[in-house]
């Protein structure tokens, strides 16, 4: 999160609505208390349209805050409308909403400014230049906005300096480290080397990085800048030490009543929407309304997984997954009514029941079939490990990729219960709530 921006557009904000609605509200505390609501929906709606999450930001970004205005217009003028003075209420929040784009988008372009006037890239330079290391540089170049400058490898092993296929060239050997980091002016060291070094590797590592230089483990690194566990590097033994220290049973309580809270408040908020649904599909074929498919839960524990049926009723089959079988929205086994339902993610509000019984949570990983665990529990290193808390209605990897390998999805799962707690849970639940009103992503 970029808390820089975070606290400017809290000032901004807070300053303009401050200014307009003290025009028409003279009751102080009514007044503090408008602005305060205001301002906690623009930076909410901010932070689920990822203005936030954006390091360098491009023409398309800015349309992030063109949306977010809208969003914000739109709820305030329905709010305004159970309210006196609506219409003074709607004239000044359109023009706090323009004020507040025009304005922070002006503060986004001249960051960009001074950050490429004033602000040099980083030079990196990582120890090792086998798989690993050529993996992180990879990431790194990919991308720029981290302003980070790769300048090379140091390597001890002949093999790769004899069979260098990178365009990242080797500079020395660990011994040379002190004149490679003073001739590139290094500021960030990756060590990246496979094996356990030697003390003599160490040595030289020791006496040729200067104490200002930040040092870091390859796969930490990684994990930093992809927002995901490397899987095949990593170990788990933390996350078991978290899941029972007493801290964890305080956090998986407080997790649970907010899952039953909010599970009932989307129950109450869709019903109009739910009632829809249900008579679409039953109109559509007379086939059952609901669609329910075992899957693996906590600790490896089966239960039925309810959804809205959206293909027609002799289409699917027992072992059908659309959590790893790509469904396009094209499919002729999907019944017309039901492309929308599937589109906005109206197919899965029917979990709010699963969240209830204690199934599911808000927010974790996506609960997949019994063959799918069992096959990648055999394949995929740590996949067990996700199952130590509950799947999730939505969660960190929907909203990061869409059709996701066993791999990846493991790993944004191992990053989410490594990094889980509830100010984040609230993030991540908000931005799948956006991404579904918009109808850009699936559910994977």
């Amino acid at each position: 999160m970029n808390y820089l921006y975070f606290i400017l557009d809290t000032i901004l904000a807070g300053g303009i609505l401050y200014f307009l609605f003290s025009k028409i509200i003279f009751d102080f505390p009514t007044l503090i208390s408008t602005v305060v609501s205001i301002l906690i929906l623009s930076l909410m709606v901010f932070a689920v349209k990822g203005v936030y999450s954006v390091k360098e930001f491009k023409l398309k970004d800015y349309g992030k805050f063109f949306e977010s205005v809208i969003i914000i217009t739109g709820i305030s003028v329905i709010t305004a409308m159970f309210i006196p003075s609506s219409v003074y209420f709607f004239m000044l929040i359109t023009l706090y909403a323009f004020g507040l784009f025009f304005f922070s988008a002006f503060l986004r372009i001249s960051g960009a400014i001074i950050k490429a006037l004033y602000i040099r890239p980083k030079n990196v330079l990582i120890v090792g230049a086998g798989q690993d290391g050529k993996l992180i540089a990879e990431e790194i170049q990919q991308r720029p906005e981290l302003k980070l400058n790769v300048v090379g490898f140091l390597d001890d092993n002949m093999n790769n300096i004899e069979d260098e296929d990178s365009s990242i060239k080797i500079l020395g050997l660990t011994c040379d480290s002190e004149a490679v980091i003073k001739d590139n002016n290094v500021k960030i060291v990756i060590v990246a080397v496979k094996s356990r070094m030697d003390s003599d590797i160490l040595t030289d590592l020791v006496k040729g990085i200067p104490l200002g230089v930040k040092v870091w483990r390859m796969y930490r690194f990684y994990e930093k800048i992809t927002h995901k566990y490397l899987v095949s590097k990593m170990s788990v033994n933390w996350l078991f030490y978290d899941c029972v220290r007493r801290k964890a049973l305080i956090y998986a309580s407080l997790k649970r009543f907010c899952d039953v809270v909010a599970s009932i408040m989307i129950i109450i908020l869709t019903l109009p929407i739910t009632i829809i649904a249900a008579l679409g599909i039953k109109f559509s074929d007379l086939g059952p309304v609901f669609f329910t498919q075992m899957r693996m839960g906590k600790f490896g524990k089966p239960f039925k997984m309810i959804k809205f049926r959206s293909m027609y009723q002799d289409e699917v089959k027992d072992d059908f997954d659309d959590d790893v079988t790509e469904v396009l929205s094209d499919d002729k086994r999907i019944m017309p009514f039901c492309k929308i339902l599937r589109k906005f993610h109206i197919d899965i509000i029917p979990q709010m029941i699963n969240v209830l019984k204690g199934d599911m949570s808000i927010v974790g990983p996506r609960p997949v079939r019994e063959e799918v665990y069992y096959e990648n529990k055999e394949n995929i290193p740590f996949w067990e490990c996700r199952n130590w808390v509950r799947p999730g209605w939505c969660g960190w990897q929907q909203i990061n990729i869409d059709e996701p390998t066993a791999e990846q999805r493991v790993g944004y799962d191992l990053y989410y219960i490594k990094h889980q707690n509830l100010l984040w849970e609230i993030a991540i639940f908000f931005r799948f709530i956006c991404l579904a009103i918009m109808g850009k992503s699936r559910d994977k």
